[in-house]
C-alpha cells in the first residue's frame, strides 16, 4: 500500500521555477549554455528544490522537474531526432493536429517555449531523466519520484503529418518507437534507485469532457489505445512503484476540462499501475464518491491541494478532503498530493512561496489524519 506511515505527502513533480532556473534552460536551449554548465549550475538549484520539499514536510519528493522546461518536451530535449519548428511560433488551432487530442490553441512563442517535433528516426544515447535522479537520490534519504509523459502525449504533442512523415509515416508508427524507449527509461530509473515512476497524461482526464470526446468517432477506443500502450511500457517491470497521473491541464492557473471521472475510470483502472494520482481539490473534477461506483484496490494519489487557486487551502480543509475520500478508500491507499504539478511547463505564474505555503499545508494535514488515525 501507500506507505509505511499513513497518509504519505508527495508532489506531483514540478515545482515553480526561479527565474534563473528558466534563464539557465533558454540558455541552454539557445546553444549559450553547454550540456556540462548546466548539468553543474543545476546541480546546486536541485538542492535548494529538495530543501524546501524537506521543511514543507513532503515524504515523497522530486526535484521540481527543474532539468526540464516542460514536463512532456523532456522527451524531446533528451531523445535525438526532434527538432524545433519554426511554424509554431503562431498559436495553433485544433484542427492543426486532427488527431492529436489538442484542446486549447498553443500561445507561447518559440524563443518562450521552443516546441520539438521528430523529424528523424529516434536515437535513445542519454537517459531521459535517470542521471538526473540520480543525483537527487545522492541528496536526500526520502523516497523520490521521477515523472514522464506517457506514449499518449508524446505522440500527441510531437509528432506531425507533415514534418514528421519522413521518420514516422503515421503517429501509430511514432508511437510504436516511443514505447520500447520509456520502457528502457523505466529500467534506468529503477535503477537509480527511484522509489515512484509516474506517468503524466492530461489528455487522458480530457475525456471526461463532452466538448472533447465529441472530436473523436470512438473515444473509448482512443483511451484503451493509451492505456494499452502504457501497459506496454510497463510489462514485466517490477522493483519500483509505477503510477498514472491524469489532470484537467494546468496553465496560468486555467482548467481546460470539466467533468467527473466516470467516463474514464474503467479504462483507468485497467492501467498496470500501483497508483492512479487524480486531482480533487479543483470543483470541476467531480467528487470522490467516484471510488464508491467504481471500487478499486489500487493505491490513490489523491488531489487534495488547489495548485491553481492564488490562497493556500487550510490544513483543516485538506483534512475535510481526506475525511470524504476516507468513505470509500482505506487510509492505508491513500497518497496525498496536490491536484497536479504546480508548474508543467516553465511559464505557469506560481511561485515558490506559493507552492511552500500550500505543501506544508497538506503535510500539516497529514499529521493531523495520523493522529487521528491512532
Amino acid at each position: 500500500m501507500a506507505a509505511e506511515k499513513l497518509f504519505p505527502t508527495s508532489v506531483i513533480g514540478s515545482l515553480p521555477r526561479p527565474k534563473w532556473v528558466i534563464d539557465l534552460l533558454l540558455e541552454h536551449q539557445d546553444g549559450s549554455l553547454n550540456d556540462e554548465a548546466l548539468d553543474e549550475a543545476l546541480d546546486k538549484a536541485i538542492v535548494y528544490a529538495i530543501g524546501m520539499q524537506d521543511a514543507a514536510g513532503i515524504d515523497i519528493i522530486s526535484d521540481g522537474e527543474w532539468r526540464r522546461i516542460g514536463y512532456f518536451e523532456v522527451f524531446a530535449q533528451r531523445v535525438g531526432g526532434f527538432q524545433g519548428a519554426e511554424y509554431q511560433t503562431q498559436a495553433l488551432a485544433p484542427e492543426v493536429l486532427p488527431d492529436s487530442g489538442l484542446a486549447q490553441p498553443q500561445q507561447w512563442t518559440l524563443k518562450e517555449f521552443q516546441q520539438a517535433l521528430v523529424v528523424d528516426r529516434m536515437t535513445y544515447a542519454r537517459p531521459i531523466a535517470a542521471d538526473g535522479a540520480a543525483f537527487l537520490r545522492q541528496n536526500t534519504d526520502r523516497e523520490i519520484k521521477v515523472a514522464l509523459p506517457t506514449p499518449h502525449m508524446i505522440g500527441g504533442r510531437l509528432w506531425h503529418p507533415e514534418y514528421s512523415r519522413g521518420a514516422y509515416p503515421t503517429r501509430r508508427d511514432f508511437i510504436e518507437a516511443v514505447i520500447p524507449i520509456l520502457r528502457d527509461e523505466v529500467i534506468a530509473l529503477r535503477a537509480a534507485g527511484v522509489d515512484v515512476v509516474q506517468f503524466d497524461d492530461p489528455w487522458l482526464c480530457f475525456f471526461v469532457d463532452p466538448q472533447h470526446r465529441a472530436r473523436f468517432d470512438d473515444p473509448d477506443a482512443e483511451i484503451a489505445r493509451a492505456i494499452d500502450d502504457l501497459n506496454r511500457v510497463l510489462a514485466g517491470v517490477d522493483g519500483v512503484k509505477t503510477a498514472l497521473h491524469v489532470c484537467r491541464g494546468n496553465r496560468a492557473r486555467t482548467v481546460y476540462a470539466s467533468g467527473d471521472y466516470e467516463p474514464i475510470m474503467p479504462h483507468l483502472l485497467r492501467a498496470d499501475v500501483d497508483q492512479l494520482a487524480m486531482e480533487f481539490a479543483v470543483s470541476q473534477a467531480g467528487d470522490v464518491s467516484i471510488f464508491e461506483r467504481f471500487p478499486t484496490d489500487k493505491e490513490i494519489g489523491l488531489g487534495v491541494v488547489d495548485v491553481r487557486g492564488e490562497v493556500a487551502d487550510t490544513p483543516a480543509l485538506v483534512v475535510e478532503r481526506v475525511e470524504k475520500a476516507l468513505r470509500y478508500l482505506a487510509p492505508e491507499q491513500i497518497t496525498l498530493n496536490p491536484d497536479c504539478g504546480f508548474a508543467p511547463t516553465s511559464t505557469n505564474p506560481i511561485s515558490l512561496e506559493e507552492a511552500y505555503q500550500k505543501l506544508k499545508a497538506m503535510a500539516q494535514a497529514a499529521e493531523i489524519l495520523r493522529e487521528r488515525a491512532g
